[in-house]
């Protein structure tokens, strides 16, 4: 008779405890991420200190770092296309305080290396696009190409004796020389450089005769140290009206430079939940808007699901693209 009451007491006693310990594992990962950021958060950029993905970092370090009341700080690991920072950050503890900050050429790597220390889409898990822009086809001051066709011209007179500069072998400003190349039938000759910053310098020393640069080359546009022949995006750009898209001479040419975060696999969800809805957050201020629109991007808010798939897209459009080239890195 004791027993037959005990039992049944016990049993609601150890329903009752164990309810509570999933309350309250179920409430930890939320708590966690009410209480994110709770020291400084580091955004790791895969290039030299200068460049367009550098120069972005830091401007929406400072908008995150606003709302999160935590320094929010910039360190570059540059080298290897990229892929030494992004080894980096997948082997970084998953809390969300170590970020990539992940560009076009993460998407692009899979399909030069035969192996690389990490897998993109499985070691990095996607936290928030962040913007689009343009590579604008830059030359000399003193070039005397002073538009598209005149430069397509030359490469098709004497393409060989020619040469471009880029970011990087296999980088994004490398593949568009080498379709520019496929287009016009000529062999200039690439001359890589780590990062854009140092390919700049060439160019305005006419060290190289062009080259695909990023935006953070948009100043010297603008002050007529260079001249801009044309953007890559499929449209033009709203900062360069008048500069003319490459997909209107050369039909289908369109490359663009999307710029997102990434956090290492196994971030719990929440935390990327937290970041991606700051991220959304700075992505509509007047500000951060008038700073993009001055530096030719396009902000691009997404959930961490769409910038899955997005990623997914990619790299399976640079495999077709990378194999059509030719081009191929040990």
């Amino acid at each position: 008779m004791t027993s037959e009451k005990i039992v049944p007491l016990h049993a609601a006693r150890l329903a009752a405890l164990g309810a509570a310990a999933c309350a309250a594992l179920a409430a930890a990962p939320s708590q966690a991420a009410d209480a994110f950021p709770s020291r400084p958060v580091i955004l790791v950029v895969p290039y030299a200190p200068g460049g367009g993905a550098d120069i972005l970092a830091r401007t929406v370090a400072k908008y995150l770092g606003r709302e999160w009341n935590q320094p929010v700080v910039v360190e570059s690991r540059a080298g290897g296309g990229t892929t030494i920072g992004a080894n980096y950050v997948a082997r970084a503890k998953p809390d969300g305080y170590t970020l990539l900050v992940s560009v076009t050429q993460h998407a692009i790597a899979p399909s030069l290396f035969k192996q690389l220390p990490y897998d993109y889409l499985k070691d990095l898990a996607p936290v928030a696009l962040l913007s689009d822009s343009p590579f604008i086809l830059t030359v000399p001051e003193r070039s005397a190409f002073a538009s598209l066709p005149d430069l397509l011209a030359a490469l098709q007179r004497k393409g060989g004796s020619m040469n471009f500069g880029s970011s990087g072998p296999a980088s994004v400003p490398h593949l568009a020389g080498e379709m520019l190349n496929q287009a016009t039938g000529a062999k200039a000759t690439h001359i890589p450089f780590p990062g854009t910053a140092p390919a700049f310098t060439a160019l305005l020393g006419e060290q190289i005769d062009y080259l695909f640069g990023d935006t953070s080359v948009l100043p010297s546009v603008q002050a007529g140290k260079v001249k801009a022949l044309a953007v890559t995006t499929r449209d033009r750009s709203p900062a360069l009206p008048n500069v003319p898209a490459m997909s209107e001479t050369l039909p289908g040419f369109a490359l663009s430079s999307w710029v997102g975060l990434e956090a290492p696999a196994g971030t719990p969800a929440p935390v990327i939940a937290a970041i991606n809805g700051t991220v959304q957050k700075i992505l509509k201020d007047p500000d951060l808007l008038k700073s993009f629109a001055e530096t030719a991007k396009v902000p691009l808010p997404s959930t961490p699901a769409e910038y899955g798939d997005f990623r997914k897209a990619e790299v399976e459009k640079f495999r077709a693209l990378t194999q059509k080239i030719g081009i191929k890195l040990e």
